[in-house]
Order: structure tokens, then sequence, then C-alpha cells
């Protein structure tokens, strides 16, 4: 009830802001031009629809339920209280920033930069608190690559979700599909602040993609990509995924395979473009969606394509920490092997259409 609770929250509040903000884009200018309609462009104020949606949800959270039942959050001395503060101030960090990059257009490496900095101090906001990634960097002379380690994961994936935001619906789907298995996951093991966080950023994420599935009449914008990119970031760390007395190292199967799809989406382009001699932080149409398109797919087929490869591989993560640790390893093995043959299958796809 309570998960229900936070996630319908999150869901209302979108769907009612997001053709509000996109009204106000339209009368802002703040509309994608390259995308020609009756209003001049698509508006791009998506993304702040998304932000509210979940704030919303989480201070109702808080208000509504000012203690929730389970364990500390990822073994932190984190409270349920402590925890909706970051993230709200994170979240609005990040959003901000994107807000920044939509409202001014930066070039493709002031964009990165800002991206990565803001990611940085929001990061060390988690870390001073406790929250990194442990797993077997907890103890001994490596203890001091936890922090980094943290960061640099934070950093990939807020760069991971902006780069997938480029067709429609592809990362509000994605990303709330991603959201919902880290939420089932962490109410299976005790961890109910981190699937509250999780159910919010879904409902929210849900709210705006009934405006942006294909044909979209909204877009997040750089605001929403950055904020859902930070937030699935620490959610995955502050996570729960190994049941007690079992060996936590497995732990970070789960989040990798909740997640392939941004991050498969983010080695893809980048090979792509070094193999083209193109710059690395320079846009381009070479995403997977864009590359399943040249295929002759649909751009509604591709992207629920994309959606059934995320919940098949979140399925595998849920189902990890039921499975003797061999069998979680050849388990995972065999979803790279998968992931393998899907990128080959685009990669020679693409190459046969071009013949």
């Amino acid at each position: 009830m309570i998960l229900l609770t936070g996630m319908v929250i999150a869901l209302v509040v979108s769907l009612i802001l997001t053709p509000l903000l996109s009204r106000l884009s339209v009368k802002t200018g703040m509309v994608d031009r390259t995308v020609k309609t009756r209003q001049g462009g698509i508006p791009t104020l998506g993304g702040v629809a998304i932000f509210l949606g979940f704030a919303v949800s989480i201070s109702a959270g808080l208000l509504i339920f000012p203690v929730l039942p389970g364990e500390s959050i990822a073994d932190t001395s984190l409270s349920w209280q402590t925890i909706c503060v970051l993230m709200l101030s994170a979240g609005f960090l990040m959003a901000l920033t994107g807000f920044i990059d939509d409202k001014f257009q930066l070039s493709p490496f002031m964009k990165l930069l800002l991206h990565s900095l803001v990611a940085v101090i929001a990061g060390v906001f988690f870390l001073l608190k406790g929250a990194q990634i442990r797993l077997f960097l907890d103890a001994g002379s490596i203890a001091w690559l936890a922090a980094p380690v943290t960061l640099i994961w934070l950093l990939g994936i807020t760069n991971s979700i902006n780069l997938l935001d480029h067709a429609d619906g592809v990362t509000a789907g994605v990303s709330a599909i991603s959201a919902l298995f880290f939420a089932a996951l962490n109410y299976m093991h005790g961890n109910p602040a981190v699937a509250f966080i999780s159910v919010a950023l879904a409902g929210a994420s849900l709210g705006f993609l009934f405006f942006n599935f294909p044909p979209a009449s909204t877009f997040m914008g750089d605001c929403g990509s950055n904020f859902l990119g930070f937030m699935l970031g620490i959610i995955a760390v502050l996570g729960v995924y190994t049941p007690k007395d079992s060996i936590p190292y497995i732990a970070v199967l789960s989040p990798l395979l909740i997640l392939a799809v941004p991050l498969v989406d983010t080695v893809m382009v980048l090979v792509y473009r070094r193999n083209h001699g193109t710059p690395l932080f320079q846009g381009d149409k070479n995403h997977l969606a864009h590359r399943l398109m040249r295929m002759g797919y649909s751009s509604k087929t591709t992207v629920i394509m994309l959606y059934i490869f995320s919940v098949i591989l979140g399925t595998l993560a849920l189902l990890l920490p039921t499975l003797r640790v061999y069998q979680a390893v050849l388990a995972f093995v065999n979803a790279i092997g998968v992931i393998s043959i899907f990128a080959i299958f685009i990669a020679h796809g693409e190459r046969d259409t071009d013949k």
C-alpha cells in the first residue's frame, strides 16, 4: 500500500503537469525546433514535470509515512528522512543543470562538463553520508577506491541516460522499467525506503510517458534525462540486492542488468563514433533506437523492442538473488552473451540495409 501510494501520487502529478508545462514551454520559446509543428517545435519542459512529480511524491511520503518499516539503507546510517532530503536536493540540482542546458543550448563538450561536475558535487553529498559502492572495496589497502568508483558509476549512469534520450519514449519508458525492478528487489530484501523512492521515480516517468510515447508531443530535455540518470545511479548504490548472509559480491550484477539498455547504448555509440572517426562528445543519430529504425522498424516497434529487452534483463536481475553464486555468475555470463548477440544483430542488420 505504501509503495502504491508513492507511485500513484507521482504518476498523477506528472500526468497533470506535463501538458501544463508544455503550454508554458511554447509560450516561453523553449521548444525543439528541429521538429516542425504548428507550435514551431516540440516543448522541452517535460523534465520539470518528471522532477515535480517525483518531488511531490517524496514530500507526501515524508508526511504520510514519517517512519517506514525495514532496515537501514544499504548498511549506511541514512534515515528515511535524510535520504529523502538528499534525493530531493540532488535531484533538484541535476534537474536545474539540465534546465540551464535546455535554455541556453550549451555545446556538447560544455554540456558533458557541466553535467559531470554537478554529478560529482551531488555524489559527494551521498559519499559524506556513507553511501558508496563497497562490495570487495570495503576493507584492506584498496578500501579508498570505494569513493572514486562510486563517483565514476554516478557519472557513467547520469551521462548514459542523457545519451539514451534521442528517440521518443525510450528514456522515460526504460527509466520507469528500471526503477520498478529496483523497487521490486529492494522490497524483497527489506529496504522499503529505496523501494519507495524507486516507485516514485517510475510513476513520474510513466506520467510523462503518456505524452512522450511516439509520436511525442513533448520532450523531457536534459532537465529530465539528467535527473533520471542521477536518481537511477544513486538508487543502484543505495539498493540491497542479496539476502542476508549471502556473498555480497554478486550484488553488482543486478544493477548492471537492470541498467543494461542505457549502458549498452553508450558503449555502442562510443564504439561507432571511434570507428567512424567522429567526435566522441558530438551528438548524432547512431543510438540503438536510431539504428533499429534505419533497419526498417517503426518508431513504436523500436521502442517496444527496447522495453522488452529491458524487462527480460530486469527479470533476470530479480532471479539472481535466488541462485547459488556459481549459478548467478553463469546467468550473468549468459546475459552478456544475449546482449552481445543483440549488438551484433544491430551492427550487421544496419550494414545489410546500407548495401
